[in-house]
């Protein structure tokens, strides 16, 4: 049965008291119907008093929570007015929003200006609900006891596990089972119910800062944490007591902790950083993830900073006039214990932050350090100035370069062992105005994915994918720009297909990853060992299978096609925006439509987006401009989802990346197309009439499945 609703009265007739008022909002009785029953598991609470409200309470209207029932039949402005004036006028409390799934869409576009607590979508279980507003009523409550306890002295505080079977949040078997365990571990009461599995931690979290009125850390303060901050706590501190500074304003400290009971703990951090200390609570998991990044940084940080009084101030840079350069003195900082170190540093940091490349830059008056991750650069260091030159001296050395030339642009390779664990290093030098720059391309042969179920295609792409690449001959190309994971995507390929009875090689420039049962031959232009070259010799090597780093001229384009056309199955790579395009590129080197139609099998274009972070991966609705972008109609029935940001993610609301994929088979219809030299524009919608799914619309399905954002498809997909 519902809970009996009376109508709501002036705050001159009633007032706060032992009672908390619940308020049902609306502006139409004709919804009620829906939305009244899932307030029956709350009716079983003597506590609470349940009220009906209109438009014409509004001005009057006193309680403690109100729930406003959206209705679209009402101007949002109104609907955005009468939240304002219920929240920041008549002082409710709590200002929770009802809406259904249908006007999901407006509520998201007005989020930011409606003031509410909290927003729920329906249809929901009444369970779920009755959860949800339960969380707020304890709140509310613990208010009411702590305000009263203020003017009676020594009351006594309930306990939290008494508040929870008072609010039928567990009850009395599940908080004996929860004491039990408490005894047998020694561990508080909130964690002993998480741990049993009655509440969450999101759970114990709320009501813990209701009860002690302590805030809590939010993921916003874990990201923007400062290092300078974070070093207050020495580590084994911060490890051992499970805290974390995040911000100091003046002489206070603020320190995520678990148990902000612990006064022993906050006597010590008192002690340690001679600040008042001002605890917040926070989860275990992102305390640990906070302090596993911050301190990692710290002490690169200090290593670096060490190496002011270990480098020998004769070690600056010097002006690149090549009569002023000494060997000795150059080799000899580049071996300095110290730059060893940094050197050591700055690639381990890199690999274990899964960074793709590793920039050294000097500036100025500073020397720079950034690392890219997935796709993004972040600032991760700032060495001494003047370890800029025995920095790159290392780097030289550990790449077999000539420390000496300073004057030009020089490529190098190095292989570095961590442990068990072998990476391979691209490192490019390119003289600048400060002194010389260097990029360090990272190819972990251990975190690279040879797995085509972890490339992002889907299931239809997949059964094209693997059609295509066990046929006996033919050419497969893979196009898209610098760092969209094309390499990836043909080391999957042979990785299926790599059998013993294959004779398998590869022409790469540099060989990005070892694969065993694999011949993989490295070019080498210093020596003549172009890839044309290499064709050539690979030829007489009775090859089955042939992957070529990348097509650049017509001479290697020449030779890759005549192996496609004379029983060898050829996959390369090129650099085109799509892969329709990619028949004019040939065309455009020097490539006979001809002998183009017969070898091509299939065309892969590729980009790489952002994935969101399954931790803090929420719903919601796109702006109406980047729908109309996308062609997209504006239906309740589309979903879609972002990040919001957590300590997983160090607030970006994105951890890794994956691929959006267009599949250009070569079918008859579009070999006659390439044999007449046809027009671009015209294979590429032949090729979505065979069935071919463009870049945008991959980009599409992933975002709709829930990977990444329509922000991320739009950047990825920007038709030129």
């Amino acid at each position: 049965m519902a809970p009996q609703t009376q109508t709501a009265v002036p705050a001159a007739e009633t007032g706060p008291g032992t009672q908390i008022i619940l308020a049902l909002f609306s502006y139409n009785d004709s919804k009620l119907k829906e939305v009244v029953p899932l307030f029956n598991p709350l009716s079983v609470d003597p506590t609470l008093r349940f009220v009906k409200a209109g438009q014409a309470h509004r001005d009057q209207l006193w309680c403690d929570i109100v729930c406003v029932l959206y209705d679209p039949s009402v101007k949002v402005d109104t609907f955005v007015h009468d939240i304002a004036t219920l929240k920041l006028v008549r002082k409710i409390p709590i200002v929770i929003v009802l809406a259904f799934d249908a006007d999901r869409q407006t509520i998201e576009q007005n989020k930011l200006e409606l003031a509410t607590d909290y927003i729920v979508y329906l249809p929901q279980p009444p369970e779920q609900f009755a959860k949800t507003i339960m969380m707020h009523v304890v709140s509310i409550k613990l208010n009411k006891q702590r305000e009263s306890s203020r003017t009676e002295f020594g009351r006594k505080t309930h306990a939290l596990g008494e508040i929870l079977v008072q609010n039928n949040v567990i009850n009395a078997v599940q908080l004996k089972k929860a004491l039990d365990h408490q005894k047998s571990s020694g561990k508080r009461i909130g964690d002993a119910l998480v741990e049993l599995g009655f509440i969450d931690e999101d759970q114990k979290l709320h009501f813990l800062s209701f009860q002690l009125a302590v805030p809590i850390a939010t993921a916003r303060q874990y990201a923007a944490a400062d290092l300078n901050v974070v070093a207050l706590i020495p580590e084994h501190v911060a490890r051992r007591y499970d805290c974390i500074a995040l911000e100091k304003h003046d002489t206070e400290l603020s320190v995520a902790m678990t148990d902000v009971l612990d006064l022993r703990l906050l006597d010590s951090l008192r002690d340690i950083t001679e600040l008042t200390i001002r605890p917040t609570l926070g989860k275990h998991d992102d305390i640990s993830t906070s302090i596993d990044r911050f301190y990692r940084d710290i002490s690169s940080h200090k290593d670096a900073s060490s190496l002011m009084h270990d480098l020998d101030e004769g070690v600056e840079y010097v002006e690149d006039r090549q009569e002023e350069v000494n060997l000795d003195e150059i080799a000899a900082a580049g071996a300095e214990l110290g730059i060893v170190k940094l050197v050591n540093m700055l690639i381990g940091n890199a690999v274990r932050d899964r960074a793709s490349d590793i920039h050294v830059e000097p500036q100025e008056h500073e020397l720079v350090v950034r690392n890219r991750i997935d796709g993004d650069m972040h600032k991760v260091m700032s060495p001494p100035k003047q370890s800029h030159q025995a920095i790159v001296t290392r780097i030289k050395i550990l790449s077999n370069l000539d420390i000496a030339e300073r004057r030009l642009p020089q490529d190098g390779r190095m292989v570095v062992k961590m442990g068990k664990r072998e990476v391979d290093i691209r490192v490019s030098i390119l003289p600048t105005i400060f002194g010389e720059k260097v990029v360090m391309r990272i190819l972990d042969k251990e975190a690279f994915e040879k797995s085509v179920t972890n490339l992002g295609f889907s299931p239809h792409d997949i059964g094209i994918f693997k059609t295509q690449i066990t046929k006996p001959y033919g050419m497969i190309i893979v196009t898209g720009p610098t760092g969209s994971g094309k390499s990836t995507t043909l080391y999957s390929a042979i990785s299926v297909i790599k059998n013993v009875t294959k004779n398998i090689i590869t022409v790469e420039d540099p060989v990005e990853f070892h694969m065993e049962g694999i011949n993989q031959v490295h070019v080498n232009t210093k020596i003549g060992l172009t890839f044309a070259g290499a064709l050539r010799s690979i030829l007489r090597q009775d090859p089955d299978i042939i992957l070529i780093g990348e097509i650049r001229d017509n001479e290697t384009a020449d030779i890759a096609i005549k192996m496609a056309l004379t029983g060898h199955l050829v996959f390369s790579t090129l650099h085109t925006n799509d892969a329709a395009s990619t028949i004019a590129r040939f065309v455009d080197i020097g490539i006979p439509p001809l002998l183009l139609g017969s070898s091509l099998n299939l065309i892969i274009a590729q980009r790489l987006v952002r994935r969101i972070c399954s931790k803090c991966k929420v719903e919601y609705s796109p702006p109406d401009e980047l729908l109309d972008q996308l062609n997209l109609k504006k239906e309740s029935a589309l979903k879609f989802y972002k990040g919001e940001g957590c300590v997983a993610c160090n607030g970006a609301g994105f951890t890794g990346r994956i691929g959006i994929f267009e599949f250009l088979v070569i079918s008859k219809e579009i070999r006659k197309l390439i044999l007449r030299n046809a027009p671009t524009m015209e294979i590429q919608e032949q090729a979505e009439k065979d069935g071919m799914k463009s870049l945008r619309q991959a980009g599409i399905s992933i975002a709709l499945e829930g990977n990444t954002t329509i922000e991320q498809v739009i950047a990825a997909t920007t038709e030129i």
